[in-house]
């Protein structure tokens, strides 16, 4: 890893340490599915312990709990403790009570009492009226694992060709869908700015190809190139032999990101600028078998880069209606500067030559990924969330290259599940 990635690591820890910056953040979708972020069970050094009036009464926080900034309505009730520690507003009599959200209560048909019109807690606020939370940005870390059902696409993806006399025949390889992880983990500050940290690694190997050269369809033959086509090897099978092709991909990213959250109307957006560092390696070999299985040839690709650079990432989110579903979409660009390393193996008759062309140069590479789909959300406790998300997700690699050169563009394309919370 170059000088300039450490600088950029250094400064992003610093930023992370020093709490400047927060995690991908929850968001809530409709505001109405939220209530319970409302109150906190649990105090936060953040918070303050305000006075609460009710009617003509004023009592002082219990210490170390957060009660609500307000609870006024016309005079006829008190301020009151419950063994739990959540505040709540009480009638003449304890059946008066109708809950509000989350242990606060107000009183309900009582005589000369109106329903309080606003409950605040600290920088959240519940209006009993508007039936919302408001500034719903929470502080906590949050994390989560995706699962990736993908498979990968190449421009020149090619097992081996089979040239009989008229035309010839491609046979490529062929990649299932392989599951791959994604995680994330970060913090987010009641601003609303964050830090998130983004692992994700693709790592699987196509079916293995093989053909045997027959009279009318021959030879069977596997080309590689480098250096932009300036260099090219190869291995042919003849009739009897038979050429057996395999590829396999590593692909891995880690994202650094500080992050910031913008609310429109009932939409909700996470953006983020930051760092991807990406790793690639790819190998791609065809063996020449003699019909008595000997190794007569082999043409052997092996294409490695690690890079990094800026990246931008955004994700939209709204609610459905009034309940908990939802839809997303998320998008990321980045911009790669790193050194790319390919060497170009070939062998003939079975080992009396052996040829090795390297080619190492400094490249820019760009990646593109979009994904859409719905989600689903639930509150969990007085300040917890759980989501569950799934949709499609595409993403391009373009230059990094394929299993017979080295300026090919990769494609992954797939569905994704995923599972995260904010504590």
């Amino acid at each position: 890893m170059d000088i300039l990635v450490r600088i950029i690591l250094g400064l992003y820890l610093w930023v992370a340490c020093s709490g400047l910056a927060a995690a991908q953040t929850a968001h809530y979708g409709v505001e109405s599915q939220w209530p319970s972020l409302c109150s906190v069970s649990s105090a936060k050094p953040n918070w303050s312990a305000p006075t609460a009036t009710c009617g003509w009464n004023t009592m002082q926080a219990n210490s170390g709990w957060p009660v609500p900034g307000a609870c006024t309505y016309v005079g006829c009730a008190s301020l009151q403790y419950p063994p739990s520690g959540y505040p709540f507003c009480q009638g003449p009599s304890a059946t008066d009570m109708s809950p509000v959200h989350a242990g606060i209560y107000y009183p309900q048909n009582v005589a000369n009492c109106a329903p309080p019109t606003t409950i605040a807690s600290g920088y959240r606020q519940w209006n009993a009226n508007l039936d919302r939370c408001t500034n719903r940005t929470a502080t906590g870390f949050i994390g989560g694992v995706e699962l990736l059902w993908i498979r990968p696409s190449f421009d020149q993806n090619a097992a081996l060709i089979v040239d009989p006399p008229v035309g010839n025949t491609l046979v490529p390889f062929e990649y299932d869908y392989q599951l791959s992880p994604r995680a994330w983990l970060g913090w987010q500050a009641q601003s609303g700015t964050g830090f998130r940290t983004t692992y994700f690694r693709f790592d699987e190997a196509a079916s293995t190809e093989s053909v045997t050269a027959v009279a009318g369809a021959t030879p069977v033959y596997l080309f590689v190139y480098g250096a932009g086509g300036n260099l090219s090897r190869n291995a042919n099978a003849n009739v009897g032999q038979t050429l057996v092709s395999n590829h396999s991909l590593r692909l891995s990213a880690l994202d650094l990101e500080v992050t910031q959250v913008v609310e429109w109307q009932q939409f909700r957006a996470i953006l983020g600028v930051g760092v991807r560092i990406a790793e690639m390696h790819q190998s791609s070999r065809g063996d020449v078998f003699n019909p008595g299985g000997v190794l007569e040839e082999t043409v052997a690709n092996d294409l490695r880069f690690i890079a990094a650079g800026p990246t931008i990432s955004a994700q939209l989110s709204r609610g459905l209606g009034i309940g908990r579903f939802g839809y997303f979409a998320t998008g990321r660009g980045s911009l790669l500067t790193g050194e790319t390393d390919q060497r170009i193996y070939e062998m003939k008759g079975a080992f009396t030559t052996e040829l090795e062309d390297i080619a190492i140069q400094r490249e820019i590479l760009s990646n593109f990924e979009v994904g859409i789909g719905l989600q689903y959300w639930q509150a969990i406790g007085p300040s917890a969330l759980l989501f569950v998300r799934s949709g499609y997700e595409a993403q391009l690699w373009l230059d990094a290259g394929g299993p017979v050169d080295s300026h090919s563009t990769i494609g992954l394309e797939g569905i994704a599940f995923s599972v995260g919370a904010l504590l």
